[in-house]
């Protein structure tokens, strides 16, 4: 999984206002998988958390692209054009701008496809077009994990532990979250969790099952509130 920003990532002001009018409102494509060590991954591309919503036109192999370029195209359709311009920059760069949901702030970072990184695709990335949904929507806050439980199993950490996502679905809210669960009793499901400890999102691979001693199917307390407050630190 991509642990943050990479030194190429340019967050935007730090003076500059949350950004809030964009969640509910704007589209771009949702960030889900980032493999270890992909162009996405090198792009500090971050799971759940980031859409890419501007991106610019082809850069050419052995030009650098100008981020402030005129031709910067708004994501906020899924018109093909963003996966077109993904297949022409093979071997060159696409300077984009991914927003935030956790920070509410835009930074700006450079992909460069290539099909040459060790892995599927030419980001090593799964998106999905869709509006910027509000963080506090599909977030649980992990409070406590039992012994030998399927949450134990998995790893997830008391406290620091934050449920973002499951498979390449946001749920909306803890009801719709315990029904997802309960459909896939006894068969693997994979979370994203963002953990406080490290600041970044990770894959977790979950089993749901009511034979393991105690109560519930994933045997931990989850809590969701309004807002969820995740820390940046």
């Amino acid at each position: 999984m991509g642990s943050g920003p990479s030194a190429e990532s340019r967050a935007s002001d730090g003076d500059e206002p949350p950004l809030e009018g964009v969640v509910d409102q704007e589209y771009g494509f949702r960030v889900h998988r980032v493999e270890a060590n992909s162009p996405g991954d090198l792009a500090g591309l971050q799971s759940i958390l980031d859409y890419v919503v501007v991106a610019n036109g082809k850069a050419r192999p052995g030009r650098t692209a100008d981020p402030l370029r005129a031709d910067r195209i708004r994501l906020d359709s899924d018109d093909g054009v963003f996966v077109k311009m993904i297949g022409d920059s093979v071997g060159g760069e696409i300077p984009c701008t991914v927003f935030n949901t956790q920070t509410l702030r835009t930074r700006e970072t450079v992909i460069r496809p290539t099909a040459n990184w060790g892995g599927a695709g030419l980001l090593g990335v799964t998106i999905r077009f869709d509006v910027a949904r509000p963080l506090e929507k599909h977030t649980l806050h992990v409070l406590d994990v039992y012994p030998s439980s399927p949450a134990s199993a998995a790893g997830l950490d008391a406290f620091n532990d934050y449920i973002l996502g499951v498979g390449d679905l946001l749920y909306d809210g803890p009801d719709e979250f315990g029904e997802i669960v309960a459909y896939n009793c006894g068969r693997p499901v994979r979370l994203y969790v963002y953990s406080s400890r490290t600041e970044a999102v990770r894959e977790v691979t979950i089993t749901p099952s009511k034979d393991w001693g105690g109560e519930g199917c994933l045997g931990g307390v989850l809590i969701w509130a309004t807002p969820v407050l995740i820390p940046l630190g």
